[in-house]
């Protein structure tokens, strides 16, 4: 069943806490977007997620034997400015 225009948003109506609103309505302010766009974005992307987690990876077996040859194979030094970086202090430290 093909229309002439298709849709390109779709609205979805929600209930949230009002504790819930207010964190919502601090990180989209945080990062410059309206609060639908925010809902959105990490509703997406929560999605992406678990779609990711739950994706199987075929490999052939000679490229399985290669990942186990890497997994297994000799540490390589860690880079000096990441060394640097995560022996930093947190910030909320």
């Amino acid at each position: 069943m093909a229309s002439g225009a298709a849709k390109r948003d779709v609205a979805v109506s929600m209930r949230f806490r009002e504790q819930d609103i207010d964190i919502i309505d601090q990180g989209a302010e945080l990062a410059g977007v309206s609060r639908s766009e925010f809902v959105r974005q990490a509703a997406v992307q929560e999605a992406q997620l678990a779609i990711m987690d739950r994706s199987v990876i075929r490999l052939s077996p000679e490229a399985y034997e290669e990942f186990i040859r890497v997994l297994e194979g000799p540490v390589r030094e860690m880079p000096a400015k990441l060394a640097e970086r995560l022996a930093r202090p947190a910030p909320w430290e």
